[in-house]
């Protein structure tokens, strides 16, 4: 606009000199140096507002990190059937009256429409849940779900599990609402042995993400995105599965499960 408005004046100006020189030779020199700089300056305005909107999409659309090769994501969303394809079902210490997981639609979830869980379990306190996700392989591992807390009287949430060498021998992040807390477990020989405990008062109709990041014996444990734990444990150092984990009769859902290296 700024350079449009000199141009005119400048066109005004140059017509106005002519009018009272009668075309001198001086008068049409002015006009054409006038023209030259009005022409300058535009291209100047024309640069400079491209330069600006290349800013503006380099500042909208920033480098995004990049991901591992070996990074997996489960949002359940395409699978057919009651398990998810690759989903094996089994159980710590079980009784003969395996918990029934299946796909449920929730339109609320994080990543809609489905979602992967325990529908009924009768199981008691000594029985564990586990879906294993046959053909990972981790130690060192960045592992995330989303969990949604549901019905169980002897015992709510959930939460990963990893470095599964079997139904037997793996380490738990688990989520219990009952309790107010998160903790740390491992099993090992289908004992399973308190690592570490933190209190943890959040909602419980809500859908929270938990995470876990291990490196050789050093693990932490993040809730919806904040620190809340971190322990040592050298007793299961090798690759293993990942999956997911319930207690008893806790009947819980979960959501994109996403696994990487650190």
């Amino acid at each position: 606009m700024t350079a449009l408005l000199r141009s005119s004046s400048m066109c005004v100006a140059a017509v106005l000199v002519a009018a009272c020189s009668k075309a001198s030779p001086d008068a049409e020199d002015g006009k054409v140096e006038a023209k030259s700089e009005a022409e300058a300056e535009a291209k100047s305005d024309v640069a400079g507002n491209a330069e600006a909107d290349d800013a503006k999409s380099d500042a909208k659309a920033p480098a995004g990190a990049p991901e591992h090769a070996d990074a997996k994501t489960w949002t359940f969303d395409a699978e057919e059937g009651a398990t998810p394809a690759g989903f094996r079902l089994t159980e710590t210490g079980g009784a003969g009256t395996p918990a029934t997981w299946k796909l449920v639609e929730d339109p609320e979830a994080p990543s809609p429409p489905m979602t992967f869980g325990i529908t009924e379990t009768r199981n008691g306190k000594a029985t564990y849940n586990l879906a294993l996700v046959e053909g990972t392989s981790y130690a060192d591992v960045d592992i995330s779900v989303m969990v949604h807390a549901g019905t169980g009287e002897l015992d709510q949430g959930g939460g990963p599990i990893w470095r599964v060498e079997d139904a037997d021998n793996y380490y738990i992040a688990r989520w219990n609402p009952l309790e107010k807390n998160v903790a740390f477990y491992v099993v090992t020989a289908g004992v399973r042995e308190t690592l570490l405990k933190a209190e943890l008062d959040i909602a419980v109709d809500a859908w929270h993400e938990l995470r876990v990041v291990a490196t050789g014996t050093e693990m932490r444990c993040f809730v919806d995105d904040e620190p809340v734990m971190s322990f040592a444990d050298a007793r299961i150092k090798g690759p293993g599965m990942v999956g997911l984990w319930t207690k008893a009769d806790a009947a819980t859902r979960f959501d994109d499960l996403s696994v990487t290296t650190p």
